[in-house]
């Protein structure tokens, strides 16, 4: 990620980086959505958390040293929980977030988070039922074409990174 980021940025890019289409509340936080303080986008909530504005919020606000740990969890529903941890600073100046390996496919954006997603790879590996049909017709495949949950593309990551800038 290039110094300068601001926390929104960064969503941005795990937006990016998952294929996702930024549809969903997001918060970064310590813990979860009950810890005092979250970074997101301000809006009206029912919660006693105060949001501060992650358009505002400089990466090394939170990311001082390497090693240190912050939550991102995107869509509040599907409650996808996901621990983002500094490595380490770049010399080098970079313009654009480049991602540098991965595994796995992405999960759908709406699939029902972490057990609706099992629940769609475990269908489309050992069926032809409808619903594996209706899947398939959900994401957009074609006949007799078949989705690879083990299959990530970083080429495809990081075309879709050196968009956002």
């Amino acid at each position: 990620m290039p110094a300068d980021y601001t926390l929104y940025k960064l969503h941005m890019a795990l937006q990016g980086a998952f294929g996702w289409e930024n549809s969903h509340l997001f918060q970064f936080c310590e813990k979860d959505l009950t810890d005092a303080v979250g970074y997101g986008v301000p809006y009206d909530q029912d919660t006693d958390t105060e949001i501060i504005d992650a358009r505002k919020t400089r990466l090394s606000r939170i990311f001082k040293k390497s090693g240190d740990k912050y939550c991102y969890i995107y869509d509040f529903g599907d409650y996808w929980r996901h621990r983002v941890i500094f490595e380490k600073k770049e010399v080098k100046e970079m313009a654009s977030p480049w991602c540098l390996g991965g595994s796995g496919a992405c999960p759908p954006e709406d699939v029902g988070g972490v057990h609706g997603y099992q629940e769609m790879v475990k269908t489309l590996k050992e069926s032809s039922s409808e619903e594996a049909e209706s899947y398939r017709e959900w994401l957009g495949l074609v006949k007799e074409e078949k989705w690879d949950a083990d299959f990530c593309s970083i080429r495809e990551v990081n075309k879709r990174l050196c968009l956002l800038e």
